[in-house]
């Protein structure tokens, strides 16, 4: 079940109110509301935003007695992706929908979540995101998960949820030879994805998916990796006409962000009350992308020309270096970000046991101790 959309409240109808109050009682309600400016780099009708976002600012709105509020901007119309950490920092903004896996030499950590995954959904996946991004166990150098890559930045992370898992799809060419899986240019969200299209042969181009479009429609790439219930927030519905399924290449994750300077002159209360919107409001927001995926897969039916190809109904040969590309990922990226002096190892590990305990499945073999798909990683290296 869908929460309803509330009347948004907006700063204007908050000073409004205040001028309807007399003397000391409106200095006293001014000084008890806060405006906070909130920006995305995705469009207003994006799901991240309106799944993820919108509801969890109302759930604020609503518990706060509109004591909290919040301007928004979208669409990159106040702040670009990739420009939100300044934002944050020099106060143009006080709250970030930040999508950190597209700058992985600031979050090179964050990536963690597009490691090819043996067994997950959005649920699973936004689970065990939320687990990392809350756990209090130490694992980086006496630091948990969220102080290295977040807090080290003075920022605090808010965890929504995930997307759905990663397909790879292309505009027409099939998964029918060697020869024509290592002809593929496609699209990457991540380094990860580079490092695992290099595995089974394909070339990439690493953009964002708001590029995407202008680079199929050219026929400057061939496809693409994407979560299925991705396409329509970027028009690709009409694009895509071949789709690789039964294989799982991570979830891109999401986040409220601000600085802790921000999040420390909240009131205790009204911190826990941003918590507890964030508990509430998670599994709404993936099931509404579990909902998209179904409308899209309907869409794109075969009957609209679309074809989903289930990795096992194509060639041997096509499909053993796809499969095998899964624990080769994660060793390869665990060895590029540990070179780059990254706890690469320890994040994986952490990921691992959050998408297990979650009811997930990792590769076989991914990580280097030997841990498979159905037990949690040993502490040989981390916890």
């Amino acid at each position: 079940m869908r929460r309803r959309s509330l009347p948004w409240r907006t700063a204007v109808a908050g000073v409004a109110l205040s001028a309807l109050v007399g003397g000391c009682g409106a200095a006293e309600a001014e000084s008890d509301t806060r405006v906070l400016r909130v920006s995305s780099g995705l469009s207003s009708l994006n799901l991240a935003w309106t799944a993820g976002s919108v509801p969890w600012m109302e759930e604020v709105e609503e518990r706060t007695d509109g004591r909290i509020s919040f301007e928004t901007f979208t669409g990159g119309e106040l702040v670009e992706l990739r420009n939100e950490e300044h934002a944050l920092t020099s106060d143009v903004i006080d709250i970030a929908l930040m999508l950190p896996t597209y700058q992985p030499d600031q979050y090179p950590i964050v990536e963690v979540t597009m490691l090819p995954l043996k067994d997950s959904d959005t649920l699973i996946g936004s689970t065990a995101w939320k687990t990392l991004v809350e756990s209090d166990e130490p694992a980086f150098d006496g630091q948990t998960y969220h102080e290295w890559q977040f807090g080290s930045k003075g920022l605090k992370a808010l965890p929504l949820h995930t997307t759905p898992e990663y397909s790879v799809s292309t505009t027409g060419a099939a998964f029918e030879s060697t020869e024509a899986l290592h002809s593929l240019q496609l699209r990457t969200a991540s380094r990860v994805q580079n490092i695992t299209a290099e595995q089974f042969g394909a070339s990439t181009v690493s953009i964002p998916n708001a590029e995407a479009y202008d680079a199929l429609s050219r026929g400057t790439i061939d496809g693409g990796f994407a979560a299925i219930a991705d396409w329509a927030n970027y028009g690709l519905q009409d694009l895509y006409k071949t789709t690789l399924t039964g294989v799982n290449f991570g979830h891109f994750n999401l986040s409220m962000v601000m600085t802790e300077e921000t999040w420390d002159s909240l009131s205790e209360e009204d911190r826990d009350i941003m918590q507890q919107a964030i508990d509430d409001t998670y599994e709404d927001g993936a099931n509404a992308w579990i909902d998209r995926m179904d409308e899209i897969r309907t869409y794109n039916s075969e009957e609209a020309g679309g074809q989903f190809v289930d990795v096992e109904d194509i060639p041997d040969e096509v499909r053993a270096p796809i499969e095998d590309s899964a624990s080769g990922t994660w060793h390869a990226w665990i060895d590029m970000v540990e070179k780059e002096g990254t706890p690469g190892r320890a994040a994986a590990q952490q990921w691992a046991k959050a998408i297990q305990d979650a009811g997930g499945q990792v590769p076989d073999g991914a990580l280097p101790d030997g841990s498979s798909s159905d037990g949690a990683a040993n502490d040989e290296g981390g916890e």
